[in-house]
């Protein structure tokens, strides 16, 4: 009788440690929440730009609590800045954060002639485009006549990302544009690409081309996969 009893105790008495224990939990992690021990002093910012400081992101994070941020803390921030493609945060406890910043890839420098004065955007992966006065050594492409179909901008980050996927050196990319056809320059390579459509599918036959061999002379499209080459 007595052993039945000290069963019954022991089955009662579990739930209650259970219950005891998460209620400690609970009441511990908010604690660490609203304690002012765990709440940031100090925002540093990983970034290949240097157009970001710390002071641009403090107004979402500066003294709030640490265990409560996370990428999506700076979701306004990435519409603030279209160039943006990911915010990782690193934590360092108990109050310090760390943004690692990640931009979308800048792909083509754009010259676009058509107008009374001339504009020169750079052309990002997202396909934003940003006027800018300094680009780095990326492809470049000159428009002189129009009109320019609303699928141009796909086009060409799509050729220029399949590229990438090839042993070229981008930077030695140039095009021109007539509002026709486009024509390019590689090296000692001329490239008629005829009408801009269908230009990823382009750039995969003529990246293979161009990395397995040294070609001077001209190559032409008679189709989306069908070159003619004169080298």
């Amino acid at each position: 009788m007595e052993s039945e009893y000290s069963l019954q105790e022991r089955n009662s008495f579990r739930p209650f440690l259970i219950f005891t224990f998460l209620l400690i939990g609970i009441l511990n992690v908010g604690f660490s929440i609203n304690s002012s021990h765990f709440r940031v002093k100090t925002i540093e910012i990983e970034s290949i730009s240097n157009k970001y400081d710390s002071t641009d992101f403090s107004n979402e994070v500066l003294n709030q609590s640490i265990w409560l941020i996370n990428s999506d803390t700076f979701i306004s921030k990435k519409m603030q800045y279209p160039t943006v493609e990911n915010i990782e945060v690193l934590k360092e406890y108990p109050d310090k954060i760390i943004l690692v910043i990640s931009e979308y890839a800048e792909l083509i420098v754009i010259s676009d002639l058509r107008g009374t004065f001339p504009v020169r955007n750079v052309l990002y992966k997202n396909g934003l485009e940003i006027s800018s006065s300094e680009v780095g050594e990326l492809p470049s492409i000159v428009i002189t006549n129009g009109p320019v179909e609303a699928g141009f901008n796909g086009e060409l980050i799509s050729m220029i990302m399949t590229f990438k996927n090839y042993n070229l050196d981008s930077s030695d990319l140039s095009f021109n544009y007539d509002g026709e056809n486009l024509i390019g320059v590689y090296g000692e390579t001329l490239i008629d690409f005829g009408p801009p459509v269908d230009l990823g599918t382009k750039a995969a036959a003529l990246g293979a081309l161009l990395e397995n061999s040294e070609c001077n002379g001209e190559v032409r499209f008679l189709g989306s996969e069908e070159i003619v080459a004169n080298c």
